[in-house]
């Protein structure tokens, strides 16, 4: 049988020590990348990448280059084996490497643009006391309630659809988080990220990162390349440009996307270290093939079937 499958990129929190190793041992395509890595930014990323420490790793922008290295070693062995996606789309920073897969930039270019997103990002964030925490166990509509009673805090990311993850202010995330409980949540937690990712308080960090990219040139998608925020296919450079500076600070609509892109095909592939959009897949719509990349073994299961 021959399977197109739609490839979903991770972001942020994917990330773990010794993620990547396997490949590069193995794999020509992967060295290539993290050499390239490594020398572009001036550090030993793939170092990081392999052996930590954890707490470096974890860090913002080391995790959003980190993750975003690794999905493209995995895209570039993929491609090599002839193996091409039906659609791309991404989970937050993972739009980056869907835009790779989908030939809007080379390797050196995209690295650069994803450094400066987190740069910019992390330059914004600074100026308020931001968090971002978890709930688990409530409705959308629940959670937006919360939100409102809380104050500066709003809904960001759309896991599945009793995951929902809030950013905003501290104190109003932790208010939410308190309220959250009272209203029967089944758990609630502090995600560990420097500032407010995905609410309306990165706005200004969306304005400077269009600047930015208005210099830059990007080519068209050479294939359906979706965003979480519009649910829309981009159709070239500039409105990829404008929904790049849009998602920094609109919600990743996660369920729905999932939702519209399992309406034409049912078989997902998870590019990218871990197997946390696995995972959520699963809770959205159990009649989802899905399939990971999180290590070499996976990967050859992946291959194998594909091939």
């Amino acid at each position: 049988m021959n399977y197109r499958p739609i490839f979903l990129y991770p972001g942020q929190g994917s990330q773990h020590v010794g993620m990547g190793f396997d490949l590069y041992q193995t794999y020509p395509e992967a060295r290539e990348i993290f050499d390239h890595a490594d020398r572009l930014l001036g550090f030993s990323l793939s170092r990081l990448c392999f052996e930590g420490p954890e707490e470096e790793l974890n860090r913002d922008l080391n995790a959003q280059l980190a993750v975003y290295t690794v999905s493209c070693a995995l895209t570039d062995i993929l491609t090599t084996q002839n193996i091409l996606p039906d659609v791309v789309s991404g989970y937050s920073s993972g739009f980056y490497s869907a835009a790779y897969a989908a030939g809007c930039f080379d390797f050196a270019g995209s690295l650069h643009i994803v450094k400066r997103a987190g740069e910019i990002l992390l330059s914004e964030g600074q100026k308020i006391e931001g968090s971002m925490a978890v709930i688990f166990g409530l409705s959308l509509e629940e959670v937006k309630h919360i939100c409102r009673q809380a104050g500066e805090v709003e809904v960001a990311i759309i896991n599945t659809p009793r995951q929902i993850v809030i950013s905003g202010i501290g104190s109003s995330v932790t208010k939410a988080m308190e309220i959250s409980l009272s209203e029967g949540a089944l758990d609630v937690y502090n995600i560990s990220v420097a500032t407010a990712y995905h609410s309306r308080f990165m706005v200004k960090s969306g304005a400077r990162f269009l600047r930015e990219l208005r210099t830059v040139h990007l080519n068209d998608p050479q294939l359906p390349l979706i965003s979480y925020l519009s649910l829309e296919a981009m159709p070239d450079e500039r409105e990829l440009k404008n929904i790049m500076a849009a998602q920094l600070s609109r919600p990743v609509l996660w369920v729905d996307l999932i939702k519209k892109l399992s309406m034409n095909n049912k078989f997902f592939v998870e590019v990218g270290p871990g197997a946390t959009l696995f995972r959520t897949v699963r809770w959205i719509d159990r009649n989802i093939e899905i399939m990971n990349t999180t290590n070499n073994e996976k990967l050859s299961e992946v291959i194998d079937k594909l091939t």
